[in-house]
């Protein structure tokens, strides 16, 4: 009898627990994995924002060329530490251009000032695309704090030389911890 009294509380309690002896698919569509999860995990809470870790990218931007140069790409930028990890990709450099120089710049695309840090050189290959992964020795918060822009210049440009492409560097605000 108490055998039986068991089995009929462990139904009803799974009954009442939503179990009802279904069973959940846990790798569906729904689910999750990023680089540090070795299996998939629920789908994301409904009406919850991702807050971004410190490794992944926390600014993206879209160089525009400047002065004809039909200069164009891209730049993420990701905070490392005290320091900021710039990934810049050229799509269109001048024919037969061998190198392009980048700077981080205090100012506006329209308006560039003096030069915070040099990203850089570029090596341009096939098809007329450079692309570099450099890190800079400032934090993230001096980087991105609204009042600076990426400038792409020729090969052997200077300070007077105007820039072929730009993109101005946004302010990022981190979020307030949760919880």
């Amino acid at each position: 009898m108490n055998v039986r009294l068991a089995a009929v509380l462990a139904l009803s309690l799974a009954a009442a627990c939503g179990g009802g002896g279904e069973q959940k698919e846990v790798d569906s569509p729904a689910t999750t994995m990023d680089e540090s999860t070795t299996d998939p995990g629920e789908g994301q809470a409904p009406n919850v924002s991702s807050l971004p870790r410190p490794e992944q990218t926390m600014a993206a931007g879209h160089l525009s060329a400047i002065n004809n140069s039909g200069v164009t790409g891209s730049v993420n930028f990701r905070g490392i530490g005290q320091q900021t990890e710039i990934s810049l990709q050229v799509t269109t450099a001048p024919a037969g251009t061998q190198q392009l120089n980048a700077a981080v710049v205090q100012g506006t695309c329209e308006q560039p000032g003096s030069e915070v840090a040099p990203v850089g050189p570029l090596t341009v290959g096939a098809g007329n695309v450079a692309a570099i992964t450099d890190t800079l020795n400032l934090p993230p918060g001096t980087v991105l704090n609204g009042q600076h822009a990426l400038v792409v210049k020729g090969q052997n440009s200077g300070p007077s030389t105007p820039p072929m492409a730009c993109s101005p560097l946004p302010k990022w605000e981190r979020l307030p911890p949760t919880g």
